[in-house]
């Protein structure tokens, strides 16, 4: 149950860093008349990153939780947003 959230959380973190090269594959796939926005990009860096460590979690994992996997991943996306709203709610 840990190992998820951690390994999700990481998955999430690393959107940013792959967001570009899933924009090359859609270009490559959809074309530029098809290209979803600059927030569709990020989502679906988002859903490419939670299929690959869903895959990583059924390898090493025989229990991986799919709603831990998208809070985690959720947290490790969003996570300056949450630290920010935290750190403004504290004073």
């Amino acid at each position: 149950m840990l190992l998820t959230l951690i390994v999700a959380g990481l998955a999430g973190a690393a959107t940013p860093h792959v967001q570009d090269r899933v924009t090359e594959a859609l270009l490559s796939l959809l074309g530029e008349e098809r290209m979803p926005d600059a927030g569709g990009r990020r989502v679906a860096a988002f859903a490419a990153m939670l299929l690959a460590a869903a895959v990583l979690l059924v390898l090493v994992s025989d229990e991986v939780s799919p709603v831990l996997l998208v809070i985690g991943g959720t947290i490790g996306a969003f996570q300056k947003e949450i630290r920010a709203a935290i750190s403004d709610r504290m004073g």
